[in-house]
């Protein structure tokens, strides 16, 4: 067969949201990276393969604690490209997000097979790509596994956890008396579509028949499809008494019984709302909540998820709850299959998790962080996983650059990584960001409103007060820095409001009869310009968008003058300009 030998800085092992954003942070800062998937499409639990909707700490909605960085960009992304919410097109998203980086090579279809390691180190990995029939051997000075089943974990020797922890261990109050290796399970989604006249299912002979509500597992027994209240999706849970890696088929083969059971149960058996419902959609791919978790200098535990953070290391954070699902999943007895407990929203998470404790150029983001069981029921969604992976990712430039191991980055570099992710829009709770110098002591003024929140280093609404902490103006209102002489300019950013309260997630499981008709968020600036002071006191423009739908925003300038303006002409929508920030160095 043939082979193809990559030699590069960074390579990166499964393209979930956290690999996927660990890939393209890195690339984005100048590091050669390869990303190894094993799916013709990225996205992982959150692709349509699956179908999951991306969480985090943003669930309650009326926070304006959503992550952004990479994940918002995609999700922004979406929501301008995909007016019919089509789960292809949030497929293309992600790819297009990583296709168009210099730096990465993407290799999808692509499986790790074996890793070469020695001496506390991964040399290289080998990988089999099925549609072209080829090998590649991919040697690099860091990786990361991003794979969730923590691939590469067996061929480094490293340090691994497994199930429960017993509550003594760590002092977890809600963590069983005794330690087990039960997890939580599997689920397959399944979704119906409302037709509007009845429909028709016959069941496979090889699928389970429930002919009552008292044989069937836990289900609802009223389909509710009300656009507020309801849902046209529901998921089916098992495998978490199995070995969640080597036992995947025979549980995937479990849920598809179950599940299309249930589908003829609801069709077919008793009245249950489902007479112009059809079904849909269902995957054939299992997405996964928990396998193997790697041992890092520190283990995130119930305490840490539930107090502010007091992280020196903080490079991510959380915030969804301590949701805990039985192991027993569907078949457990009762109203639900998990259960919840609150944590602090935002608690912090150190970059100590997110590399491993013996395997010295080894780093992890996703659901295989070093974390006790009862953590990793608020780490393991998806959207604290994209965040996790764009530090890791933006860990790996800086220990490309200064050549050197993640642990060297967290001892002798940390300030530099959680600046480097501020400015690309990862926001660290308890840390503020430091404004460029020459924005700092620059004279700001604008045409209307207050000008100090651009310069503040706080670039979302304050959680506490609920202060907008935005210049807030109306449209065509400019701002401006003044410098005491003439100062050569390389670079502009800019934050605008998309909106953190929205209650939009990646993609929905809701479908209207009539579809979707998404688009930007209305706080969102579309069209703005960049001007400058010239010689003669006249006012040139230097750069122009009219058609922007992010919310960071960064120019390249190659200008010297004493004085830039920014001007927002026009929003999505709302009357009201919101900039959370804008500074130029």
């Amino acid at each position: 067969m043939k082979t193809i030998d990559l030699k590069t800085e960074f390579c990166v092992v499964g393209g979930g949201l956290a690999g996927l954003c660990a890939a393209v942070a890195a690339a984005r800062h100048g590091t050669k990276t390869v990303l190894v998937h094993d799916r013709p499409v990225l996205g992982g639990n959150a692709s349509s393969e699956i179908r999951v909707p991306v969480q985090g700490a943003y669930g309650s909605w009326d926070r304006s604690v959503r992550e952004t960085g990479i994940v918002e960009e995609i999700m922004l992304e979406t929501l301008y490209r995909n007016p019919g919410a089509n789960w292809q097109m949030w497929d293309l998203a992600m790819h297009g997000i990583a296709k168009q980086e210099p730096n990465l090579t993407l290799l999808l279809n692509c499986s790790c097979t074996e890793a070469s390691a020695s001496d506390g180190r991964v040399h290289s990995l080998r990988a089999w790509q099925s549609t072209t029939q080829t090998w590649y051997e991919v040697s690099a000075q860091t990786f990361a596994d991003c794979s969730g089943d923590s691939i590469l974990s067996s061929f480094a020797g490293a340090e691994m956890r497994e199930g429960r922890e017993a509550a003594s261990e760590f002092d977890e109050p809600i963590a069983p008396e005794q330690a087990s290796s039960t997890k939580m399970g599997m689920s397959i989604v399944f979704i119906w579509r409302d037709m509007g006249s009845p429909q028709r299912f016959m069941p496979p002979t090889w699928i389970h028949a429930y002919h009552n509500n008292e044989e069937a597992p836990k289900h609802m027994d009223q389909i509710n499809l009300e656009p507020i209240s309801g849902s046209n999706g529901f998921f089916v849970e098992l495998g978490g008494e199995d070995d969640t890696i080597h036992d995947s088929e025979e549980i995937k083969e479990a849920l598809l019984k179950m599940g299309l059971g249930l589908i003829d149960h609801y069709k077919n058996h008793g009245e249950h709302n489902a007479e112009t419902l059809t079904l849909e959609w269902f995957g054939f791919l299992p997405g996964k909540r928990e396998s193997l978790r790697y041992v890092g200098d520190y283990m995130l535990r119930q305490s840490d998820v539930q107090k502010p953070n007091e992280f020196e290391d903080i490079v991510a954070y959380g915030g969804w709850p301590i949701d805990d699902h039985d192991s027993k999943g569907s078949l457990r007895k009762g109203k639900y299959s998990h259960d919840w407990f609150e944590v602090n929203c935002p608690y912090g998470i150190p970059f100590r998790s997110l590399y491993s404790k013996n395997v010295d150029n080894l780093m992890m983001a996703g659901r295989n962080i070093s974390a006790t069981h009862v953590a990793l029921c608020t780490t393991r969604v998806m959207a604290t996983c994209a965040v996790m992976g764009q530090a890791i990712g933006t860990a790996a430039a800086l220990a490309a650059r200064e050549n050197c191991t993640p642990r060297e980055v967290g001892r002798n570099h940390i300030q530099e990584l959680q600046a480097m992710l501020q400015a690309d829009d990862c926001w660290l709770p308890g840390i503020a960001r430091d404004i460029p110098e020459l924005s700092a002591q620059a004279a700001l003024t604008v045409s209307s409103g207050d000008a100090e929140s651009l310069r503040n280093g706080h670039d979302r609404e304050y959680e506490d007060d609920n202060q907008t902490n935005a210049w807030q103006a109306g449209q065509g209102s400019w701002a401006e820095y003044r410098f005491d002489s003439k100062q050569k300019l390389s670079q502009t950013r800019m934050i605008f409001d998309s909106h953190l309260k929205r209650k939009w997630a990646n993609m929905p499981l809701w479908y209207p009869r009539d579809g979707w008709d998404t688009k930007p968020e209305p706080t969102l600036v579309r069209a703005y310009r960049i001007m400058i002071e010239t010689d003669s006191g006249e006012w040139a423009e230097v750069a122009c968008e009219k058609e922007n739908f992010q919310r960071l925003v960064r120019l390249p300038l190659d200008i010297e003058t004493k004085a830039v303006r920014l001007i927002v002409d026009e929003t999505w929508g709302d009357e009201t300009v919101n900039v959370f920030a804008w500074e130029v160095c």
